[in-house]
């Protein structure tokens, strides 16, 4: 039985963690706030519509930069912590796959550059933002490195503090890109604020022997071997949900017209913006405690403790954004997304249970459970676009989409917990 002094300690850290977490997230919920709104301030509804596609490929870009290894840098670095030697390994390890794969799509991406403008922007002429990203996707690798080790070394403060900071200083930036340079601005001032936090983050790394840390001696393949599951996981996820997106968002545009697309990528990244801070709290926190447990029933426990915290605070804070919609939205986006407050309890619903079934699937990424989770994605991604190519259709434009997010998280939700309760008894 664990000591009252103990569960004191675990409660305290957890309160701690939480804290730093909710200040790094709340900068960056008011830096996406504030992109939101100066994109529907000088570009309006229809500018938001036609960023939408780009803004998923920087999505997929952050997630994937550096091989998707996020969270098997927390995993390992949370496992290995007490063992210098092996942290070196890991260190060596992780900066050369990731270098390898920023290496291998920057070449596509910029040989492509054309071609995917053509998708994302409707015209090859900004191929140069692709390229742009292309190089962009290295500084997002590095972020993913740097992150990685201090939330595996439970330095939470650290990487709070280097968000903070970030947010803070790209602020003026992106109000001077999106003013004085429109479209092209906004999709340069999305990549600045994936990028920024790199600059900060070499004030915490002055003096250290970082160069010096990482040689090919110390290259572990079986490791590497384990990144690529990683890998796979964070591909799939990556992928699954802007692929989704971009089906769901071209479907609307052909419907009803880039104002319909507009309003839904609105609520699109007010969702991303707050569902943001539960997914780095329980990577950073909450995946590490579960990635170090052997005990079903002990994980059992943390899954009840963590799944009723994220429903709460989630339930609060939903709360109080769905009685003053009225308010908030016009604040945060503008007036001419009127029509997402009569849709946004079903974005909202959807959310609540799609953040609750996360505490289910940190565990399932924690043990490195690589099917399963590709399963999840994909059922997932299925049951959002199943729904609203069927009874989406039915309902008809930005309500039926959301409609049909609520009850595929639902559904979801549903299948992770009785997934869960069979994994726990067997």
């Amino acid at each position: 039985m664990p000591r009252v002094g103990e569960l004191k300690g675990s409660n305290r850290s957890m309160l701690f963690g939480a804290f730093f977490t909710s200040a790094a997230q709340a900068s960056k919920i008011l830096v996406g706030f504030c992109i939101l709104k100066l994109i529907a301030l000088y570009l309006g509804v229809d500018g938001l519509g036609k960023l939408g596609h780009f803004m998923s490929l920087v999505s997929i870009a952050v997630l994937l930069a550096g091989g998707g290894i996020s969270h098997g840098i927390i995993k390992y670095v949370a496992e290995f912590k007490s063992n210098p030697f092996k942290l070196y390994k890991l260190f060596s390890t992780s900066a050369f796959y990731a270098f390898g794969f920023c290496l291998v799509s920057f070449v596509l991406l910029a040989v492509f550059s054309a071609q995917v403008s053509n998708f994302v922007f409707g015209h090859p002429e900004d191929c140069w933002i692709i390229v742009l990203l292309a190089l962009a996707q290295f500084v997002f690798a590095f972020n993913t490195l740097f992150s990685g080790f201090f939330n595996g070394l439970g330095k939470l403060k650290v990487n709070a503090s280097v968000q903070v900071m970030a947010n803070l200083v790209v602020l003026p930036i992106i109000w001077w890109l999106i003013s004085a340079f429109g479209l092209p601005g906004a999709a340069i001032a999305m990549l600045a604020i994936f990028t920024m936090p790199a600059l900060i983050s070499l004030v915490y790394l002055k003096g250290m022997p970082l160069f010096r840390m990482f040689t090919w001696r110390k290259v572990d393949v079986a490791l590497s071997k384990k990144f690529s599951k990683f890998g796979l996981m964070l591909l799939v996820s990556a992928l699954m949900f802007p692929v989704v997106e971009i089906v769901i968002r071209e479907s609307l545009i052909a419907r009803v017209g880039y104002s319909e697309a507009g309003i839904w990528q609105g609520s699109i990244k007010l969702s991303s913006a707050y569902i943001g801070f539960f997914s780095v709290f329980l990577a950073s926190y909450y995946m590490p405690m579960v990635s170090a447990t052997q005990d079903k029933a002990v994980i059992k426990a943390q899954v009840i403790k963590f799944m009723l915290l994220v429903m709460a605070v989630f339930l609060a804070g939903a709360s109080v954004l769905y009685i003053g919609r009225s308010f908030f939205i016009p604040v945060l986006l503008s007036s001419e997304f009127h029509e997402l407050e009569s849709y946004i309890i079903y974005q909202l619903i959807g959310d609540f249970f799609k953040v609750a079934a996360y505490v289910i699937g940190f565990v399932v990424v924690a043990k490195a459970a690589t099917k399963l989770y590709i399963f999840s994605e994909v059922l997932q991604a299925l049951l959002f676009v199943g729904l609203t190519f069927t009874v989406g259709r039915e309902v008809g434009g930005v309500y039926g989409v959301m409609y049909s997010y609520m009850l595929a998280y639902i559904m979801f939700f549903v299948i992770s917990i009785a997934g869960f309760i069979y994994w726990a008894r067997n």
